[in-house]
Order: C-alpha cells, then sequence, then structure tokens
C-alpha cells in the first residue's frame, strides 16, 4: 500500500535533518544519490565525528543537499512501502550494525559516480584515462565488498545474499589496470603498435635534437643566434635568431618574439626530420585513441551490469550508513506491525544530542486512539510529538529508533501534520484561517490507519470558540479511527479523557522549585501550563503576575490547581524514586561484595573439607585396620591374652578419640570462616526487637518484630519494611549475638564405642556395629549379613552401620537390605552425634 507523505510534512518534522546525519555515514555516491544528494564529488564521511546536532559546515552542507534534490523525490522514493519491505531493511540496518560492532568496517570507498561515464560508453563515446580508472576502481572495491560480506555470511546472512547477486568481472578492471598509468595515462605496454609507434617518435626526436645540438655548436651560426638553445614553436623544433642575422640562418620562420628582435627559424636542415616526427606523434595519438576506444567499448558490453552492481553497493552502504546512524544514537529495531499501534519506551528525538535528550515513553493505538499532551511552552509537548512523527518516517527508511528494546512502530497509510505557524500573507491567510485550512483537509483525508499530529489545536482565535472547535475535530478524527497526538492548552481537552475512553492525557513535567521545564513526558495526567510561572522565569514584572493571578477565573484557577498540586506531588514521588533507586543499587552492591566474599570462602572451605576427608580416610583405615587386629587376636586366643589384648584396643580407642578431635577442630575452623560472612543464628529466646541483623542478599537491618505463629518476622531496611522466614534472619558477622556457649551448633563426627569396630562385634549396651567402608557393594551385604545374624543372636538392639558419605551407592545398598528384612523393625540415618549422613542406625527384631 502507497504511503501518503507530503514534502511539507517532511519539513514540518525537520526530516531533511535526519537524511542529513544519514548522508554523514555514506561512503558511496551511489548511496548519496539514493537520498537524493547531488554532489557527485563528494568524498567519503568522517566515520569518527562527534555529534550530529551541531551546525558544522559539513552539516549545513549535508541539509543543502538533502533540501535541493530534486525535491526529495529520490528521499521519498527510498522509503518502503511494504511491511515485508519495511521489516527486511530494519534486519538489514540490525545485521550491519552488528558487523560494526564486532568487525571492522566494509571496505566501501573508492567508488566513483559512473553515470557519464556508463551513458558516454554505451553511446558509442570514448571515456577519458580518469573515467576508466574509476570503472576500474569500483569493479575491484565490487569485489572487496562481496568478499566481506561472503565471508561474513553467519553474521549478516540478508546482506550476503544481496551481494551475492552482484555479477562482477574483475577481468575488465584489470585490463584496465594494464593499460592505464594511476594518472590516466595510456602505457606504452597497452598495445605493440602503440608501443613501436612512442619508439619511433623518441627515436626521431632525439636525432631531431642532436641535429639542432649540431646547429648550436656551429660557430657560422652562435653569432646569428640570440640564445643558445633550441625550442618549440607550432609543434615544431627552431632555433631562436636575431631578426638583424636573419639570412645566416636558412628555413621557415614560426614565430617572432614581441619585441620583434627575435624570429624563431626552423633550419632547412631539420624540416624532414620535423615532418617525420610529426607523422609519428599522430600515429601515437590514433593507436591512444584505438586503446581508449577498446576499453570504453568493454565497459559499455558491461555497463547494465556494472549499473546493477553499483546500485547494489549503494543499497549495502545505506544500510551501513543506517548501522552507524544506530550506534551514534543507541538506537534499537522495532517491532512493525500494520495495527496502527505505538509503543515506545525511552524515545528520545532522534535530531537532540544523546546525552542531551531526555527520554519518555510514549503509547498509542492499543487503549487509546487520541493523546493530548498539556503543560507549559517549552516543555518538550512539541518535541515528543514530532519523536513520533519521525518514528514513524524513519522505519520506512530502515532507521532504528532511538528508544529502548521492545519499541513498536506500526505503518501508516498517511502522516499528516499541523505544526507550526500556518500564516500565508500571499493567500491573505491570517495564522488561525491557515490552521483551519490545514486542519480541513487533515479531517477530510484521515482514515483508519492514518497518523494526525497536530500543535496547538484551536489557536489564534476566542479561547472558549477555539476548544469547542478543537474538541470537535478530535472527536471526528477518533470517529475515523485515526491515531491522533495533540498539543493543547485548554482545558477542555485535558477533560475529555475523564469522560471518552479514546482519548487519554499526558502532560510534560515542571519544575515547581526551579520554574524550569524537565522535558519529562508523563502519561495519564494533565499538564499545568504555567503561563504566570514561565512568565516569572523570563523576568516579568512581579506586579504583572500579581494582577494576573487575581484575573485569572475561579473555575480556571480551581482546576490548575488541582493540576498543580498534583504535578508537585508526582515530583516529589520521582525524588523518592530515584533516592530509592539509589539505595537498591548500593544494596546490590553490597551484595555483590558479599557473594564475592562468600565464593571465596566456600571455595576454602571445600579444599578444606577435601584435604580433610582425604586424611581421615587413610586414618580410619589404618585405625580399623588395628582395631581388627585386636579383636582376631582376642578371637583367637581366647582369654590367655586379655590384658594384652586390652591394652591394644585402649591404644587403638585413643587414636580413634585423637582423629574425632582433629575432624572436629577443622570443623570448626570452616564454620568459623563461613559465619565472616553469614553471621550466626539467632537464639529467638534471647532475641529483642531492635537489634541488628544481616538478611539474604547481605543486606543489614533492624529487627522490628520476633517470630510470629507462622515463625515470620519484620526487618526494616532504610524505607522498607520486609516480611521474611526467621530461620533466614542471622546476627551480622560483626557480632551482635549475645554471649551464649550454646549459641553455635557445631558439625560433630563421634566415633564413641569405636573400639568395638567390626563385624559381628558387640558393645554394652545391646549394640552392635559394623563398618563397611572401603568394600564393594557385594562384599559389604555380605558382611552386613554375617552382623545381622550375629546380632540376632546375641539379641542386641541396634545394629550401626558405618558406610560412610562417599557417593552413597554403598549406603543407598545398606537402606534397601534394611528396609528388605523381616527381622529390622526400623532404620534411621545418624544424628550429628552419631556420624551423621555416614551411619545408618537399624532397630533389629527381638
Amino acid at each position: 500500500m502507497d504511503f501518503l507523505l507530503t514534502q511539507k510534512t517532511l519539513e514540518s518534522l525537520e526530516w531533511q535533518q535526519v537524511v542529513a546525519k544519514l548522508l554523514r555515514y555514506c561512503s558511496t555516491p551511489q548511496a548519496r544519490l539514493r537520498l537524493g544528494a547531488q554532489d557527485e564529488n563528494h568524498g567519503g564521511p568522517e566515520r569518527n565525528e562527534g555529534s550530529a546536532s551541531g551546525s558544522s559546515n559539513e552539516e549545513r552542507t549535508h541539509v543543502d543537499q538533502a533540501r535541493g534534490a530534486e525535491t526529495d523525490a529520490c528521499a521519498l522514493a527510498e522509503l518502503e512501502r511494504s511491511l515485508v519491505g519495511v521489516r527486511e531493511r530494519l534486519v538489514e540496518t540490525s545485521q550491519a550494525r552488528n558487523l560494526l560492532e564486532e568487525s571492522e568496517a566494509p571496505p566501501l570507498h573508492g567508488f566513483a559516480d559512473l553515470r557519464i561515464g556508463l551513458r558516454r560508453a554505451e553511446m558509442g563515446g570514448t571515456l577519458t584515462g580518469p573515467q576508466l580508472l574509476d570503472v576500474s576502481k569500483s569493479i575491484e572495491t565490487v569485489a572487496r565488498v562481496v568478499k566481506y560480506l561472503a565471508a561474513r555470511k553467519e553474521t549478516a546472512p540478508l546482506l550476503a545474499d544481496l551481494s551475492a547477486t552482484i555479477d562482477n568481472d574483475p577481468r575488465l578492471a584489470r585490463d584496465i589496470d594494464a593499460c592505464l598509468e594511476p594518472s590516466g595515462e595510456v602505457r606504452d605496454s597497452a598495445s605493440p603498435e602503440l608501443k613501436q609507434a612512442r619508439r619511433n617518435a623518441s627515436d626521431l626526436g632525439s636525432q631531431l635534437q642532436r641535429r639542432l645540438g649540431q646547429y648550436l655548436q656551429d660557430t657560422n651560426v652562435q653569432g646569428a643566434l640570440s640564445d643558445s638553445y633550441f625550442t618549440l614553436r607550432n609543434d615544431r623544433y627552431v632555433l631562436p635568431v636575431r631578426s638583424d642575422a636573419r639570412s645566416k640562418v636558412k628555413g621557415i620562420v614560426h614565430d617572432a618574439s614581441r619585441s620583434g628582435t627575435t624570429i624563431f627559424v626552423e633550419p632547412e636542415a631539420v624540416v624532414d626530420l620535423n615532418n617525420r616526427l610529426k607523422q609519428a606523434e599522430l600515429t601515437v595519438v590514433r593507436e591512444v585513441e584505438r586503446v581508449m576506444q577498446r576499453l570504453s567499448q568493454a565497459v559499455s558490453q558491461v555497463g547494465p551490469a556494472l549499473r546493477a552492481s553499483v546500485e547494489t553497493i549503494g543499497q549495502i552502504d545505506l544500510a551501513f550508513a543506517r548501522a552507524h546512524l544506530s550506534i551514534e544514537m543507541n538506537a534499537t529495531a522495532p517491532e512493525v506491525e500494520r495495527a496502527g499501534c505505538f509503543r515506545l519506551m525511552g524515545l528520545r528525538h532522534p535530531l537532540l544530542p544523546r546525552d542531551e535528550a531526555v527520554p519518555n515513553d510514549v503509547e498509542l493505538g492499543e487503549r487509546h486512539t487520541v493523546l493530548v499532551i498539556s503543560g507549559p511552552n517549552g516543555g518538550g509537548k512539541t518535541v515528543a510529538m514530532k519523536a513520533v512523527g519521525l518514528a514513524a518516517v524513519m522505519i520506512r527508511l530502515g532507521l532504528h529508533i532511538p528508544a529502548e528494546p521492545g519499541a513498536r512502530v506500526d505503518l501508516v497509510d498517511q502522516l499528516l501534520v499541523d505544526i507550526g505557524d500556518g500564516q500565508d500573507l500571499r493567500e491573505s491567510l491570517s495564522t488561525f484561517s491557515a490552521h483551519m485550512v490545514n486542519l480541513a483537509g487533515i479531517v477530510d483525508a484521515a482514515s483508519e490507519n492514518t497518523l494526525a499530529l497536530l500543535d496547538e489545536i484551536g489557536v489564534g482565535t476566542d479561547p472558549s470558540e477555539g476548544a469547542a472547535l478543537a474538541q470537535a475535530i478530535l472527536e471526528q478524527l477518533a470517529k475515523r479511527g485515526a491515531r491522533v497526538i495533540v498539543t493543547t492548552h485548554y482545558n477542555l481537552l485535558k477533560e475529555m479523557a475523564e469522560v471518552d475512553e479514546r482519548f487519554c492525557n499526558a502532560s510534560v513535567e515542571f519544575d515547581p522549585v526551579t520554574l524550569a521545564p524537565t522535558f519529562r513526558l508523563h502519561t495519564g495526567t494533565a499538564g499545568v501550563s504555567s503561563a504566570t510561572a514561565v512568565a516569572a522565569r523570563m523576568g516579568m514584572a512581579p506586579e504583572v503576575l500579581e494582577r494576573a493571578n487575581v484575573l485569572l477565573a475561579r473555575e480556571d484557577r480551581q482546576l490548575d490547581n488541582m493540576l498543580s498540586e498534583l504535578a508537585n506531588s508526582r515530583a516529589t514521588l520521582e525524588r523518592e524514586k530515584q533516592e530509592a533507586s539509589k539505595l537498591r543499587e548500593e544494596g546490590e552492591s553490597a551484595r555483590d561484595k558479599y557473594l564475592h566474599k562468600l565464593e571465596r570462602l566456600q571455595e576454602r572451605r571445600d579444599k578444606l573439607f577435601e584435604s580433610m576427608r582425604i586424611e581421615l580416610d587413610a586414618t580410619f583405615k589404618d585405625a580399623h585396620a588395628q582395631v581388627a587386629a585386636v579383636i582376631r587376636g582376642l578371637q583367637r586366643s581366647g582369654e590367655t591374652n586379655t590384658r594384652e589384648a586390652a591394652h591394644g584396643a585402649a591404644h587403638a580407642r585413643e587414636r580413634l578419640l585423637n582423629l574425632e578431635s582433629r575432624a572436629q577442630a577443622k570443623g570448626e575452623s570452616a564454620a568459623v570462616d563461613e559465619e565472616e560472612v553469614l553471621g550466626s543464628a539467632i537464639d529467638w529466646r534471647r532475641a529483642k526487637p531492635g537489634i541488628e541483623v544481616i538478611v539474604p542478599g547481605g543486606q543489614r537491618g533492624t529487627l522490628k518484630s520476633l517470630p510470629d505463629r507462622r515463625g515470620r518476622v519484620v526487618v526494616q531496611i532504610a524505607s522498607a519494611k520486609l516480611d521474611l522466614d526467621s530461620s533466614k534472619v542471622r546476627y551480622p558477622a560483626s557480632g551482635n549475638a549475645p554471649s551464649n556457649d550454646n549459641a553455635r551448633t557445631e558439625t560433630k563426627v563421634s566415633f564413641e564405642r569405636a573400639d568395638a569396630e567390626n563385624t559381628g562385634a558387640t558393645v554394652a549396651g545391646g549394640t552392635q556395629t559394623c563398618d563397611l567402608r572401603g568394600r564393594r557393594v557385594d562384599e559389604a551385604l555380605d558382611e552386613l549379613k554375617t552382623a545381622l545374624d550375629q546380632g540376632l543372636r546375641d539379641s542386641n538392639e541396634q545394629l550401626h552401620v558405618i558406610h560412610g558419605m562417599g557417593t552413597g551407592a554403598l549406603r543407598t545398598a545398606v537402606r534397601e537390605f534394611f528396609t528388605a528384612s523381616p527381622h529390622i523393625v526400623s532404620h534411621r540415618i545418624g544424628e550429628r552425634g552419631e556420624g551423621g549422613t555416614g551411619v545408618t542406625i537399624a532397630v533389629l527384631r527381638r
């Protein structure tokens, strides 16, 4: 579907300025011509320039180019009409930007405007040396660009496929380069005939110069010469002869000096050499022309393909220019549909410097179709409205939008505007009349897929009549389904959002403290014009302002007061929001530091535990071997060596107790390191409100309440109160915990009754221990069956099975065995003092 857009609309939106920014990044004449620029000799852009917002000479030049370019016909023709085409252009821009950010820019420099040369060649004309070199350079640059994109097809498949369509034959470029010097002169090697002709001309010239040199050395002739040199006149070699000695040198006079004292004579003896040299030089000229004609004919044969190639390169160059501009503006590729929806979060005006533009959120078309922007003059109402209009045009050129990711700009069929003073003295139209003419045309043309931008609608006449007329116009546009953004000071239009769901208010913010606009746009609230405040800022006399406030109508004053109070409240909330955001950032920074320290401590703990495990495993095996040896000795010797065996068992017990102490000390060391960050657990029986605590994430706060029935507590951090599980709250590492010897719960591995560790060994209290560590599962189950049989025979109450933590395979096998055994009443893992998860305790059925 076509896109109706007038030159006047583009001028109102300052579209030429956007085109000027884009022209700065075009490397090829073809890309600039696609945008309408006419300067064929324009060089490449300075890629690393600063912002385009200034008024530099280059910027003004580009603006002039954009304005004078065939009345922008080229730039308008470049706008995409279809949804598919717009999406494709935007993808091209995104892919080009990815390439610019990931690698070096494409080799686009080296192109010339070939239009004149190609046209001359195709008409049978002969190109000049520089024109032929331009053709050669362009062919070589096309080849480089195609190679560049082919190597990066994974990143930019659309651009690579576009370049793959180029029909580029490098043989012509090689032929041109072989025939022409960089200066454009034809090389001697361009053809055998030319080489011979130039050699003949050179030989004849040398002969002629030698013969004239002989004249200069002839004493009979020297006296007749006015100077000792020979020169050229009318392309003939001559001698300078004194006019009074004319008779001494016979020959043809070709010229005379201004004073008449010297005549230039071609001696009779060199006339034939001069003639032959002239003929040789004419032969050279004919051979040069023949070479140039041959090359020009070759250009004409590839003319259509070459023209298509450079046009494609122009399209590729334009994609990279758009990518450069996207990077400059920190822009994003929007979603594009045809539903008349605009969702622009963080929208910035593309012509404002990136660090000065205030981002604003604009939504239109989903929940409402008419956006009424109000607020003080100079507050940014028109700027925000123009930014949306420019976005609607920019996407059709494939330009990214200066907004946050997730933006959406739908295609519209018409963009209609009424911006600025429409006064026309030639047509005897006042400002109001001119606006009405324009608005009448907008109302007539508006349809469902129209975007209308109306600045200060209804001004220039009686305010009450202007407001009523403005409301009627907006209602008619809304009825036709148009999307409308309108700026106004009329309270009547501000009130429309309260009675018509198609309308939505938005306001530009005014700082009540500085009495200056902030240029922030707030959706959902109407703005105050603040005329007296603006006048005060501009230096109006206080007595004038006081009188103006008295004269304000009561109703208008009441509404303005309400809106002003609302704006003040919003400004306060905004400041509090900024403070909260700052606190959140500080909290996140503290949390990151905490997590980093915790990660280091956890790594240290893991290494310590691993080292301890390896050491303990070795020691356990040694101790186990000693205990087993003692028990085997007891079983073999009976009662004969009881004292000696008891001594051996006591020694083994002592070793195991030492091992327990070492394990406990290392566990405590790791626990202390961890508590440096986490802090210790809170004994809620001793805790009181008001103490400092630490919450998940590492932030500190104040305890406001003790645990309730659900185990929840309230902690205050800055101005925020958090409802947390009491188990997640701890004393800070700095130590607010009350003194309590039992405050810390330690991980302890108990080795009581270790002297009885052995398959089938029993100890006092009816408890039997079976150590299966180091065994394979099948071996362990055999020993476990033996131990269970022994325990049942001895009427033991419990069987303690030590399997260790390891991979968990042995533990699982033991518990499955106990679950399936009819001799087991129940089984459980060991308590903290019984060996923890490394031990399974079974109750035997008696």
